[in-house]
């Protein structure tokens, strides 16, 4: 219960914090949505990945795209809660340096709260912001596991956006990398749930 109430504190406090509202569009800031008390946190810096709190998703959007991967390997939102970096309709390179650190203590919040075992990171801007390298390149972290803060488990994985953009499914090419990606996560998923 006590979690719960800190959960609603924060939520209240980005609503009403203007810092979160950077334009007419932002009349609702998202944590994000999806299982709060499961071990699977993603983090994704793209306002279409979900449209609400059910993540319910626009056609032919990121987030469909997502979910189609997701659902790939038979991994339901059930078993992950799914937030962005920025709260509003804006991207990470949108963000001031003062609001970047914002967001950072919000998101620390967010995973304390959570208390995940592990968490997927999509795309390189994503990756480099949680673990706090500006030096990372997707194309060596992804398929690899990062240690972060209290033992949590980081795993990178190519952003929806980019694989969108990028059509070869030939074995090898990021969509082929990242279908291999998900099915690892699935399988660490099931070991960490028992």
């Amino acid at each position: 219960m006590k979690i719960n109430n800190l959960w609603e504190e924060l939520n209240f406090e980005i609503n009403t914090c203007k810092v979160f509202k950077k334009n007419e569009k932002d009349s609702k800031v998202l944590l994000g949505g999806g299982n709060r008390n499961c071990n699977l946190l993603i983090i994704g810096d793209d306002p279409n990945l979900f449209e609400d709190e059910n993540l319910r998703i626009a056609p032919n959007s990121t987030g469909a795209f997502f979910k189609n991967l997701y659902e790939l390997v038979e991994l339901s939102p059930e078993e992950f809660y799914l937030t962005n970096i920025v709260k509003c309709n804006l991207r990470l390179k949108d963000l001031s340096k003062e609001e970047k650190k914002i967001y950072a203590d919000v998101l620390d919040m967010q995973i304390a709260l959570l208390n995940p075992k592990m968490i997927v990171t999509l795309g390189q801007e994503v990756s480099r912001f949680l673990l706090r390298d500006q030096t990372l390149k997707i194309s060596e972290i992804r398929g690899k596991t990062y240690d972060w803060d209290g033992g949590i488990k980081v795993n990178p994985i190519y952003d929806p956006n980019f694989l969108i953009r990028n059509s070869d499914k030939k074995k090898g090419s990021p969509k082929w990398l990242t279908w291999k990606d998900m099915e690892e996560i699935k399988k660490n998923m099931e070991s960490i749930n028992g």
